[in-house]
């Protein structure tokens, strides 16, 4: 749902008026882009992803490196 930062009627929804604050469906993607453009409406805030980490307890090695073998024995 994107907010409304500015009053307006919408034509498209039988004239019904959105008042500062209330919420706009967004099932248009065209009509939003739109009224976001004409500063009717605030751009709604998609949830970032999650970013990938590597676990603490991952250590990264070299191909072939093996540090249990004591190379003198």
């Amino acid at each position: 749902m994107a907010k409304v930062i500015r009053a307006f009627r919408e034509r498209f929804h039988n004239f019904k008026r959105y008042n500062v604050g209330d919420e706009y469906p967004e099932d248009d993607k065209k009509r939003v882009a739109f009224l976001v453009k004409e500063g009717f409406l605030a751009e709604s805030e998609k949830p970032k992803p999650a970013e990938k980490s590597n676990p603490p307890n991952k250590l990264k090695r070299k191909k072939g490196a093996d540090t249990d073998v004591d190379p003198d024995g």
